[in-house]
């Protein structure tokens, strides 16, 4: 039989309702599922934008935690920070929660700070901010900071100097330089990595002559935006304080999630949504990995 004398036999057929009907069935049961995709609505991006906001808020209260003068207590925690030449505060937290604080509980150091009424009061002729800052936790919650140099060891909330680590045992220095320096990531692979990463996305791209829709408007305030927040970040780091890693966390994931959006809205090609996914994965693993062992 030719193909037009089939085609034409089966228009003469009957219409199959029960077919039809499980097909119209098939496909609602379809749209109702792609409305139960909450994060890809309008509703669902300002509920996420919502939720940052009020995560965000309540991790940087409980990271406020007030420093008192302590009593004479057991020590149940040491944390260090390596103070910059550009420091013009006292800015070691107690808590390694902080980007650049270190646990240096070791035995060295809390029996300096045990037997620290036994150094003697010194009187130093020069006074900058010292190559550590430390936070002494007492196990009644109590705490003490203090700036320790090459020449002193200054009592932030005493005022009173004692004699620095070259005048105590070289373990005290050994201590707190492998806590700081020792089995930590370089953090300038970092930016290679990044542009590593971002170019051989660029090459897979050309290789596979896949052409990228132009960013539209949104794009564009997604990038305006990215600046401006991590622009905010570095300065509140430098005239501020130490970040809280958290809270940070929280921040990156979120401006992960606005540039994805962004592209989402332009893209309709599934091979460099994939790609840009992967992008977007393998660039916060590198931030994080780096704020954590860096």
């Amino acid at each position: 039989m030719k193909l037009d004398e089939r085609l034409t036999d089966l228009q003469n057929h009957p219409e199959d309702e029960q077919l039809k009907h499980s097909i119209r069935e098939k496909l609602d049961m379809g749209d109702k599922r792609k409305q139960w995709n909450w994060l890809g609505s309008r509703f669902g991006e300002v509920s996420f934008g919502l939720l940052i906001l009020f995560l965000g808020s309540f991790l940087l209260y409980t990271s406020m935690q007030p420093t008192h003068q302590a009593s004479s207590e057991s020590i149940q925690a040491i944390y260090s920070y390596k103070s910059k030449d550009a420091d013009v505060a006292f800015r070691a937290k107690p808590s390694v929660n902080y980007i650049g604080m270190e646990n240096v509980t070791t035995e060295n150091l809390v029996l300096l700070f045990e037997t620290l009424n036994e150094l003697p009061e010194i009187s130093p002729q020069t006074k900058n901010y010292g190559d550590y800052e430390l936070v002494v936790v007492y196990e009644n919650g109590e705490q003490r900071r203090f700036e320790l140099d090459a020449s002193y060891l200054y009592d932030v909330d005493e005022d009173v100097y004692y004699p620095g680590y070259n005048q105590m045992s070289a373990k005290i220095d050994s201590d707190l330089y492998e806590a700081h320096y020792e089995n930590k990531l370089p953090i300038y692979l970092m930016t290679p990595l990044i542009f590593l990463l971002i170019g051989g996305i660029a090459l897979f791209y050309s290789r596979r002559k896949i052409e990228l829709p132009k960013p539209s408007k949104s794009r564009y305030v997604v990038l305006v935006s990215y600046t401006l927040t991590i622009l905010g970040i570095f300065l509140y780091a430098y005239n501020n304080g130490l970040l809280y890693f958290p809270y940070l966390l929280l921040v990156i994931f979120a401006l992960a999630y606005m540039m994805w959006w962004s592209i989402k809205r332009d893209v309709t090609n599934p091979v460099i949504l994939k790609v840009e996914k992967f992008r977007m994965i393998a660039l916060v693993v590198i931030v994080v990995v780096f704020l954590l062992w860096g």
